[in-house]
């Protein structure tokens, strides 16, 4: 017990010492006057001290402190998944975030006023609080299982309260607000139930870290079916990026379908949002491609035939008609661009030293090549005045003698020719027009010093793609065989199997190759011994026709035969860097931090393919157009947002100095990205091993019962209140005094002075 309105020890003695006074003051005058007050005097003296000392003891308020304890119902996080694969009906009833909802409101009880509260959140690309159920955002981009822990990181530690109001400090003394409670902490949050279907886009477990107080409870709620879903996904669709008027094109169709139990699938084409072909795939194919049966993903592919009758760019795309029990639709399509342009002839110069069959037929094959522009050098004629006017009458050019006219020309084909007869110029201008200009360089064979393994300038030895053998470089005697087409040949498109198939000849090899050079490809040979071989040498390439007969190879009836297939697989795989085109490089790319921007690189050269900064670089992507920042050396780079396009058509203009430079146009098919809809299948695997790495509980949503919220005790000590109350609810200092004060009146009235 503490007096709250004790005024001192000074003034306390004080009054004790004046009250004593005055009583034996006014007790000696009364004894004075009456001599029956002697023998009563001194209890009546202690009477009345005791008297005014009990009501001295009143005024100085005699309290003491009262504790007491506030219970308060736990608090717990109902974090709901609100992505796009919570909308997912399997039921056609309801999505899985309305049965995860109705769930929690059966199971979990949130407003039964004896059980835990809880605190209702959301969470898709972020975590963020809705208060309620009715104000969760729905169908969120992407899951980002991260911005959950970040939220439970603010509640899995509990703060310690702060000291009660009213009691003594260190210096002793007691605050004046005695009777004024010390403010209640607010419900402890002691756990979450996290409802989703594992759907997130990082499923590193080791990214993930356990929480700080192990005593937080986190349980794991797994929406969605245990059972397989039919699915149908159009996996990829693939089509040249341009196409010339007037011809026709292939687009092949991956589709992949899970769990349709052999149902048939109709696949349609579309361009330009108009179904113009479709093909029905039997659900036996499917069955055929799964191997005994076990595989729950198959693959089969179907090609349209799709023909340019007009310039433009055109969206195709494939799409899956839905099963009637497919829950995942968003997967059934996919697109691609082509731009069909204007068929580009491309320059081609023809040159040889020498003239024989092999050149007089290659020469055919090319003539017959309506995409080609042929220009013809032969300098076959040694006595220049007879060779100037041979040119003059049969219309044959030069060789080019400086950069600038090589770099006009698209393909250059060097028949049998001798490269010492050439001024270093021509070499160096040579070798720039593969390297730099990035044109196309086909060499044919040639008897002693005319072949490419009598070349000995250091330039010309690196544009050949194959090592020959030093010791015998042509092989002799003839050893003929049997045209194959390898692998990487029917990769590369250049030459295909209907290409040999008119041609069941002899073929004879030229050159004994000991060795093809690391980047080298080769498309056909005979015995182990490449025919045509390919490899790019700076931005061009180079191709060497290793056949001593090539003449063998035409066939007038057959429109030119193989030679001419060869041919002109070659010079379209080659030929793809346009002069107008040769000044401008661009590449396009999806950006890592986000899936519909792309970001644009350009590399702008001069003339003389040198790197050119302060250019103006234009770059047209649809309806817009955006200027190219200049990064340094002839690089430009500029990004674009919100591009939802899964294949784009772009062009970027260069010039400088009112210059042009050239323009590069691109048809680019972009790599498919994950999705959040890429897969909708509940994934209880993810979700099991990340309960375990955060040490919380999982459950299917079948699974949980009512016990499971016994986890979280109903009520907790929220904090405790301390205030000073006085003592007169008693009642026992009131009775004490009654009895004193009553003890003195009788005792007066005994002795008459009442």
């Amino acid at each position: 017990m503490i007096f709250v309105d004790y005024p001192g020890h000074f003034i306390a003695g004080l009054l004790l010492a004046v009250f004593a006074a005055l009583i034996l003051l006014a007790f000696r005058l009364g004894e004075q006057q009456s001599a029956k007050l002697r023998p009563y005097r001194m209890p009546l003296i202690l009477l009345q001290y005791a008297s005014i000392v009990i009501l001295l003891l009143i005024l100085w308020n005699p309290s003491r402190a009262k504790v007491s304890e506030t219970l308060s119902s736990n608090s717990v996080l109902a974090i709901f998944d609100t992505s796009q694969s919570m909308s997912v009906v399997e039921d056609a009833q309801s999505t899985r975030l309305d049965k995860a909802l109705s769930l929690f409101e059966e199971k979990f009880r949130p407003l039964d006023k004896d059980g835990a509260g809880y605190r209702i959140f959301g969470f898709d690309r972020q975590s963020y609080h809705g208060g309620s159920a009715d104000f969760l955002r729905r169908w969120g981009p992407q899951t980002d299982m991260h911005s959950v822990f970040a939220t439970l990181g603010k509640y899995d530690v509990t703060e310690e309260s702060p000291a009660a109001e009213g009691t003594p400090d260190s210096s002793g003394e007691v605050g004046r607000d005695f009777d004024k409670e010390q403010p209640v902490e607010k419900s402890k949050v002691v756990g979450a139930v996290i409802f989703t279907d594992g759907q997130a886009d990082d499923k590193n477990i080791n990214t993930y870290l356990p929480l700080r107080n192990r005593d937080f409870q986190t349980v794991f709620v797994g929406v969605g079916s245990r059972g397989k879903q039919a699915d149908i996904a159009i996996t990829s669709i693939s089509a040249p990026a341009r196409m010339a008027i007037d011809t026709a094109c292939n687009i092949s169709v991956a589709v992949a379908t899970r769990n349709l139990y052999d149902k048939p699938v109709t696949i349609e084409l579309l361009k330009d949002k108009h179904v113009i072909d479709s093909r029905e795939i039997p659900g036996d194919r499917f069955a055929q491609s799964r191997p005994q049966q076990t595989s729950a993903e198959t693959d089969v592919t179907v090609e349209f035939t799709v023909g340019a009758d007009r310039l433009g760019s055109y969206a195709f795309s494939a799409r899956a008609i839905a099963a009637g029990n497919e829950v995942n639709q968003a997967n059934n399509v996919r697109s691609t661009m082509i731009e069909v342009v204007e068929e580009t002839r491309l320059r081609v110069l023809f040159y040889s030293q020498v003239a024989n069959f092999n050149i007089g037929k290659v020469r055919q094959a090319l003539a017959r090549d309506d995409k080609i522009q042929l220009d013809l050098s032969l300098d076959v004629i040694r006595t220049a005045a007879l060779a100037e006017k041979a040119s003059k009458m049969s219309g044959y050019v030069k060789l080019p003698d400086d950069r600038r006219r090589f770099y006009e020309y698209d393909i250059i084909i060097l028949g049998p020719c001798d490269l010492e007869a050439l001024t270093n110029v021509q070499v160096d201008s040579l070798y720039g027009f593969v390297v730099d200009r990035g044109g196309g360089l086909i060499l044919l064979p040639g008897k002693a010093d005319f072949g490419p393994p009598a070349w000995t300038h250091r330039k010309a030895k690196t544009l050949v793609p194959v090592v020959f053998d030093p010791d015998e470089p042509t092989i002799w005697p003839a050893n003929p065989g049997q045209i194959e087409l390898t692998l990487e040949g029917i990769d590369s498109k250049v030459v295909g199997p209907e290409t040999l198939k008119d041609y069941d000849g002899q073929t004879l090899p030229c050159y004994r190759i000991s060795n093809s050079k690391p980047a080298s490809t080769t498309l056909l040979s005979v015995k182990d011994t490449p025919v045509v071989s390919i490899h790019r040498v700076g931005r061009g390439g180079v191709c060497l026709l290793n056949a001593s007969q090539l003449f063998r190879w035409y066939r007038e009836d057959l429109q030119g035969g193989l030679l001419y297939k060869i041919m002109a697989g070659l010079t379209a795989h080659l030929g793809r860097i346009t002069s107008r085109e040769a000044g401008v490089e661009l590449f396009a790319e999806r950006a890592a931090e986000q899936a519909d921007k792309l970001r644009f690189e350009a590399y702008v050269c001069d003339n003389s393919f040198d790197p050119v900064g302060g250019a103006n670089v234009l770059l047209s992507l649809g309806e817009n157009t955006v200027s190219m920042q200049h990064t340094g050396q002839g690089h430009y780079v500029a990004e674009v947002e919100n591009i939802k396009d899964q294949a784009i058509v772009a062009t970027a203009q260069a010039e400088a100095g009112g210059v042009f430079l050239g323009e590069k146009t691109i048809a680019a098919n972009l790599p498919p990205v994950r999705a959040e809809m890429t897969n909708i299948e509940l994934d209880e695997e993810f979700l099991r091993a990340l309960a375990k790495k955060v040490n919380g509980k999982y459950f299917h949503a079948d699974d949980v019962d009512e016990n499971l919220t016994q986890m979280f005790e109903a009520q907790t000590v929220a904090g405790s209140s301390r205030r000073m109350t006085s003592i007169w609810p008693n009642w026992l200092v009131l009775a004490i005094l009654c009895i004193l004060l009553t003890t003195g009146w009788f005792l007066r009235r005994s002795i008459g002075l009442v």
